[in-house]
């Protein structure tokens, strides 16, 4: 991903779509996972692409400790600026490596979520391989994305979804269409993506 999201992030907790997106991403999250539940207060929680951290926010009260991390320093700043109390704001590209803030108890998560984040990389197959290998094993991948009409569109099919999940070696794999979302007289789509690190 590149930068031109440092462009976007003055005013991007103020986009009501954005909210909005972030409120159905949760939702979704705790239907599938119960991530309110007493379950969840001691795991830990790698929001991936996270943004402003409209989504951590939301995760961050239910578990021990949520690392956000995003290529956008801009992004991140604005999550610093918020100071929530189990929230890791860090700046970096970790499929590129070399995040020395990351170093140190960068893996054995329970939970790794990108929304909205996954149809933007250059190499999507790649980067769900990276993010499954920091899961501990039972540890659960979600990422919520727009659904492309076609292989050639914005966005990822049911079709590229599974494929990634399954070549990333992950169990218990999910795909489908979670919800819709209106904007501008435009429905468009979202999908849910989720499979479990083996534990074999």
């Amino acid at each position: 991903m590149t930068d031109d999201w440092n462009d976007y992030a003055d005013g991007w907790d103020d986009n009501s779509d954005v909210r909005r997106y972030a409120s159905c991403a949760f939702t979704t999250l705790d239907e599938h996972l119960d991530i309110r539940g007493k379950n969840w207060r001691s795991k830990r929680v790698l929001d991936f692409g996270c943004g402003t951290g409209l989504l951590a926010e939301k995760i961050a009260p239910h578990v021990e400790e949520v690392v956000a991390v995003d290529t956008s320093e801009n992004m991140i700043a604005v999550l610093q600026e918020k100071q929530l109390q189990n929230v890791r704001a860090v700046h970096g590209d970790i499929l590129a490596g070399g995040v020395p803030e990351l170093e140190n108890g960068f893996s054995e998560f329970d939970l790794i979520c990108a929304s909205s984040v996954c149809a933007f990389l250059p190499d999507y197959n790649g980067a769900v391989a990276v993010l499954a290998g920091l899961l501990n094993k039972g540890g659960h991948f979600v990422q919520w994305d727009w659904q492309a009409s076609d292989d050639d569109g914005f966005g990822l099919t049911l079709k590229q979804m599974k494929a990634a999940l399954e070549a990333a070696r992950l169990g218990s794999i999910r795909a489908e269409r979670i919800f819709e979302f209106k904007s501008d007289e435009q429905v468009m789509p979202v999908l849910i993506g989720a499979g479990i690190r083996n534990t074999e």
